[in-house]
């Protein structure tokens, strides 16, 4: 039977000398000048024997193994290793390169001795020839090792190495745009196999997206064309492949008297997560600040109305009190005034008419349950079957303003209605218990107990740029028509929450409908409370407070003083230990629950003073404040020694929830 053999060798000289030895031989011979040519041969010629130089370009030798090795349709071919590097490389060679048989180049008598060898070997393939004896290198008698061959493999495996070890993926292409080489970041970044890609024109070594004709362009323009631009995909527009988001720079090479190019990938997928992640905090805090200023805004209307209010009882009183004293000029000129100042309220009243009464004033313990229940019938008392309730947790129980609730569930209900267009709306009640921070849609949540309420529409949804803006006041992503000027109904429930120590969460996508979320801490009630929950009512509590800042530490000693703490005020390290140390030198005193500022303004590091605050009791539970969610602290407390975050500003139900939460640990 003859033997088909393919024989590769950028020396000419020697590609026709071993060409014609084998084809003396009786084989059928194919020839080419590259490993690249090769690929492009074998497929049609399905050689039994391949004969590989292993120094080459365009796909080295060793690439060639390794990819009809790893190449169903050419795994069992026979490969023989032709090479003059063998007496330098010999042990790295035997041990990583797929190849059956290695001879070292020597002079032509050598060769077609060595050559004869090889078919031999490749008939009796199956016999009982060990795989051992078949892959020991022949190397001609006297040939001994080059210095300078040595430095330049040395110099090589270096660079090898180099490439092999960078993050960025480096994708080698020929003339022809057709892919030469691929290191290991690359074949990750593209989750393929080498011998899938190699001799693959780039633009089809995968699917680009909406950079398929970019790429194709560059390729044909800028490489073939020889255009010599590079071109970039930047990370404000990344490249999206699969789960990984990628930057990449295509760039034509001119080198002596050859051009190539390079592909260079970067997988920025956890940076591009962490900057999203930051960014979404970012927004979340501005958040806050924004409903923050707006609660002063608040303060300045209630206190211009008192001013206003004043100014027309006053005047009204004193057109009662003086009766038929007054003449009718005075008379008149006191109920104008007081008109005057009515017509400025109204104009006031019309600028806030969409808020509600932002301060809460009665509190009670309300199953949550019932109160959704009456207050969704009560919306669609005029539809009964445009809603459905479902109840994942049993027993949600919170201290609160009913009446308060009930408008900010019926304002999110409104909203729901006019964006479902007559769509079914569901609503979920159910319960989350947080033990670290979370941060959804944008919205950070700190850890705890919470009762929650989701209110789901299936309409048009808000897409990603106009979610964060749904809380801003008078915004609105429809045609308001007669309700032109409203459009407080999402601040109104944001302040409404806050108020409350709770949060709304928006989440949505577009044409698939959106959910807001409503989370309420919990509270127990006492029968299901256990003996030792219990006792931390009926015990003396302490609290430490370390706070730098004194209207911040005077105004938190206050506040947690009317929730029945006994709080003693450190403004350093120093003092903090020595407080510490009171609680710690008396058996008497129970361990004090501490809130720590994570502040500079002494220069000390605030995780450093919880690690010492630990030394001195291990036990300790320490709760850090900040005034930025974007702290590593905040984000992961405990990573650094804290059992729960407060953000700052917070408000009493805020820093009563937080400390229930960390004491009913």
């Amino acid at each position: 039977m003859e033997i088909k053999a393919l024989v590769v060798d950028n020396n000419p000289v020697l590609l026709r000398a071993v060409s014609a030895i084998l084809g003396q031989e009786g084989c059928v011979v194919q020839t080419a000048g590259t490993g690249l040519e090769a690929l492009e041969i074998v497929d049609d010629f399905c050689p039994d024997v391949v004969f590989t130089d292993l120094i080459m370009p365009m796909v080295s030798g060793e690439q060639l193994c390794r990819i009809l090795r790893n190449t169903k349709k050419h795994e069992a071919v026979f490969i023989v290793v032709l090479s003059a590097i063998i007496v330098e490389d010999r042990e790295r060679i035997l041990r990583e390169v797929h190849c059956d048989m290695c001879i070292a180049k020597g002079n032509l008598h050598e060769i077609r001795k060595h050559l004869q060898e090889a078919l031999r070997t490749f008939n009796d393939r199956h016999t009982w020839i060990s795989d051992k004896n078949r892959k020991a290198a022949r190397i001609p008698d006297g040939l001994k090792p080059s210095r300078m061959t040595s430095e330049l493999l040395s110099e090589k495996r270096h660079l090898s190495s180099i490439l092999a070890n960078l993050g960025e993926g480096i994708i080698e292409l020929n003339y022809q745009g057709k892919v030469v080489a691929a290191n290991s970041a690359a074949l990750k970044i593209l989750s393929c196999r080498e011998e899938i890609i190699v001799g693959m024109p780039l633009p089809e070594v995968m699917d680009w997206g909406k950079f398929n004709t970019a790429i194709r362009q560059w390729t044909e323009q800028q490489l073939i064309a020889l255009g010599m631009d590079k071109y970039d995909i930047f990370e404000d527009d990344p490249l999206l492949l699969d789960d990984r988001i990628v930057t990449a720079t295509f760039i034509p090479i001119s080198e002596a008297d050859s051009i190539f190019g390079l592909c260079i990938l970067r997988d920025i997928s956890r940076q591009f997560k962490a900057e999203k992640h930051h960014k979404e905090l970012d927004n979340a805090l501005k958040l806050v600040k924004k409903m923050d200023a707006m609660s002063c805004m608040a303060g300045g209307f209630a206190h211009d109305f008192n001013n206003l209010l004043t100014v027309i009882c006053g005047n009204l009183d004193i057109v009662t009190f003086l009766g038929e004293k007054q003449s009718r000029d005075e008379r008149k000129m006191l109920l104008d005034q007081a008109k005057k100042a009515a017509l400025v309220a109204v104009d006031l009243t019309r600028q806030i008419s969409c808020f509600s009464n932002f301060g809460i004033v009665s509190r009670e313990n309300v199953q949550i349950e019932q109160l959704v229940r009456n207050t969704v019938g009560d919306f669609f008392s005029w539809k009964k079957n445009q809603y459905e309730i479902k109840v994942t947790s049993k027993g949600g129980l919170i201290h609160a303003d009913p009446e308060e609730l009930s408008l900010a569930i019926v304002n999110v209900l409104q909203n729901a209605v006019e964006a479902s267009s007559g769509k079914k709306l569901e609503v979920i009640i159910g319960e989350n218990e947080f033990a670290t921070p979370q941060l959804m849609s944008g919205q950070y949540v700190p850890a705890g107990k919470y009762v929650r309420i989701d209110i789901c529409d299936l309409g048009r949804g808000i897409n990603s740029e106009q979610l964060f803006r749904v809380f801003d006041p008078y915004y609105s992503t429809k045609q308001r028509g007669t309700l032109k000027g409203m459009g407080l109904g999402l601040t109104v429930v944001y302040a409404i929450l806050r108020n409350h120590g709770g949060y709304v969460v928006v989440s949505s996508k577009s044409n698939q409908g959106t959910t807001v979320s409503l989370y309420l801490p919990a509270i127990q009630d006492d029968k299901n409370m256990s003996p030792a929950q219990k006792s931390i009512a009926t015990v003396d509590r302490f609290v430490l407070l370390i706070e730098p800042e004194k209207q911040m530490s005077e105004v938190g000693k206050i506040m947690l003083g009317y929730l029945g703490f006994s709080v003693r005020v450190a403004g350093d390290r120093a003092g903090a230990i020595h407080e510490l140390k009171q609680f710690t030198d008396d058996p008497l005193l129970p361990r004090p629950l501490v809130f720590l500022a994570l502040s500079d303004v002494n220069g000390e590091s605030a995780i450093e003073t919880c690690r010492l605050l630990h030394e001195i009791d291990p036990d300790l539970k320490v709760i850090a404040m900040s005034g930025t969610i974007l702290d590593p602290v905040m984000q992961n407390c405990r990573e650094f020694g804290f059992i729960n975050t407060l953000s700052k500003p917070f408000t009493m139900d805020s820093l009563k929830h937080v400390t229930n939460t960390v004491l009913n640990t």
